[in-house]
Parts: structure tokens; C-alpha cells; sequence
């Protein structure tokens, strides 16, 4: 088995360069840094993770906190990880999917997502009690967590004047049910956007219902016994498909008589004819951000981040021309 001796005299570097590259990569310069991960691999040296956990103080643990009212079969969540894992494995990170603050464990940061307003400052305090990093997925006043989110109040605003410049003038909005920021905002965009053509929202035509494709039929189904509308903003791609199946089983088709779009873009939108125009929000794209953000934190970068990435349409079948 080589030794740290080995892989120095193999990079002609001294013994202390190949623990810094070992432990504190960041402090050894590029050139010296691959030349001592070249001599590594050859010699197939592994280092010691209990070794470099003491050196360091540093566990080489992520915890990534999904809470359980989130499936993690939904493409969100497979979505958000698949972004963590990419960054993490790639500085030799591993990570613990985290559904409750239950049990303790040693790790040095945290990721997070799927938090209610509440839970946020119940993250935070957690995480600093423990004197670790958290970043999230979403956004927060609080100055020392640093937080990436999707632009959901563009994002909404976009799809919702989409519908306007097709000539549709009563839309009507399915929200999600939840204290989130997510669902705020969206509902925040889609006011903008009526209010640039000189309209307020309708309460008769804004419903909230729980996030899943029943919730989306049941809350049309009752939308369509009372009013007369032309399209309808789903605040998710799952509750725009229990909307689709709800307008036509009352005998109306989409788009031709009422048009839907949704919002999220991770796959649901494909799941039905006619494919659902929505808004895309980049979850794999975030989850990367997010890692490389902690992973700074983790090697002492203060420097605060609070970054919004806008979203994009993507174009479907379910709104008329």
C-alpha cells in the first residue's frame, strides 16, 4: 500500500505538499496539485477518511434535507439530486438524504429544499447551533444563508402574459396549497401580469388545492360548475393533468375551449395530449449551484449569495392560436 512518502518522492514534492493536496487541496497550485493526483493514481494511493476528517475537521459529509411531505420518485426531487451528486462526487464528497432533524450525526453543511416559511428559520437555527453552513433552495431574508432559487415570479409572470397575447382575458389560477415562497410568488407573477393589462385578480376564479393531479381535477371540476373562463394558469405540471382530465369530462377539449398551462417542466407536462405548454424550472441546474455554493462555505468562502435563475417556456400543445 503507498504511503504519503511514496507519492511525494513519485511528484519529487515534499511530504507536507502531499498532505495539503490530500487535505486542503485549495492552498497547493494547480500545476503542483496534479502532479501529486497523477503520482496518487499511479501508485493507486486512497487516502485515509478518518485521517483527513482529523486534519481537516472536516467529515466530508453533506447532509441534503428533503422533508417527507416531498416524494423523492417525483423528478423534482430525482432532479435535484442528480445536480447535488454531480458537483459533490466530483470533490470527493458524499452526501446523507436527510427526511427529519431526528437523529445526529457529524457532517459539515447543509443542503436544503421543500421548506415551509417556518421551517426556514428552524433550519437556520438548527444549522448554526451546530455551528455548519446551510444553503437553500428557495430564499430567505436571513443574511448568512446563502440561497438559490427559481425566478417563480417571472416564471408566472411570462406564462400568464402568454396566455394574454393569445387573446385571453379571464384566467383563472389553480395554486398550491402550501405556505411556501414558491407558491407566493407565482401567484405574485400571474397578478403582475394581469395587472400590465389594466385587470386584478378574480377570487372566483383562483382556487388552492394540494399538489397532485386529484387536487388538479377536483379543484377544476368545481371551477367549471360556477364560472365561464378560457384559460386557466396550474401553479404544477401534476395539477395541470387533473385539470386537463377534469375539462374533458365535462365535454369541453383543450385548447380549443379552454387552454392550460402549467409550471415546472420535469417531465408531467409530456404526460398527456396535448402536451402541456408550462414554464421550466432548471432544478438540476440549482442543485449543482447549490453544492458548489455550500462546498465554498465548506473551505471558509463568506462571501453571501442570494441568486435568482430564471426560468424558461417550453412550448406545448394546450393553448390556443
Amino acid at each position: 500500500m503507498s504511503t504519503l512518502k511514496d507519492i511525494a518522492n513519485e511528484a519529487k514534492v515534499s511530504v507536507i505538499t502531499v498532505s495539503r493536496v490530500v487535505n486542503t487541496p485549495e492552498m497547493v497550485k494547480d500545476a503542483t496539485r496534479k502532479r501529486v493526483e497523477a503520482a496518487m493514481k499511479k501508485l493507486k494511493y486512497s487516502p485515509n477518511p478518518v485521517a483527513k476528517a482529523l486534519v481537516t475537521n472536516r467529515t466530508g459529509v453533506i447532509d441534503v434535507y428533503i422533508p417527507q411531505s416531498i416524494d423523492l420518485s417525483n423528478p423534482f426531487a430525482m432532479y435535484f439530486i442528480a445536480g447535488i451528486s454531480e458537483v459533490l462526487s466530483s470533490k470527493m464528497y458524499s452526501f446523507l438524504i436527510r427526511r427529519d432533524r431526528d437523529k445526529e450525526h457529524t457532517c459539515d453543511g447543509y443542503i436544503a429544499t421543500g421548506l415551509l416559511k417556518s421551517e426556514v428559520n428552524e433550519m437556520y437555527d438548527y444549522a448554526k447551533d451546530r455551528n455548519r453552513p446551510l444553503v437553500l433552495f428557495g430564499h430567505t431574508d436571513i443574511p448568512e444563508i446563502n440561497c438559490v432559487d427559481v425566478d417563480n415570479i417571472q416564471g408566472a409572470k411570462d406564462i400568464t402574459m402568454y396566455l394574454i397575447n393569445h387573446g385571453h382575458q379571464k384566467i383563472a389560477m389553480i395554486n398550491v396549497d402550501e405556505d411556501k415562497d414558491y407558491t407566493a410568488d407565482r401567484f405574485l407573477g400571474y397578478e403582475e401580469a394581469l395587472k400590465s393589462i389594466g385587470k386584478a385578480p378574480d377570487d372566483n376564479i383562483i382556487l388552492k388545492t394540494q399538489n397532485s393531479s386529484q387536487g388538479g381535477y377536483d379543484a377544476m371540476k368545481k371551477m367549471l360548475s360556477t364560472e365561464e373562463l378560457t384559460a386557466v394558469f396550474c401553479a404544477s405540471d401534476t395539477i395541470a393533468l387533473g385539470a386537463i382530465r377534469a375539462i374533458v369530462e365535462s365535454g369541453k377539449k383543450v385548447p380549443e375551449d379552454i387552454s392550460v398551462v402549467g409550471f415546472d417542466g420535469l417531465g408531467h407536462h409530456l404526460l398527456t395530449s396535448p402536451h402541456i405548454t408550462t414554464v421550466e424550472q432548471p432544478v438540476f441546474k440549482i442543485g449543482k449551484l447549490l453544492a458548489e455554493t455550500l462546498i465554498n462555505r465548506v473551505m471558509g468562502n463568506k462571501d453571501p449569495i442570494k441568486q435568482l435563475v430564471k426560468p424558461e417556456l417550453i412550448i406545448g400543445q394546450s393553448v390556443n392560436k
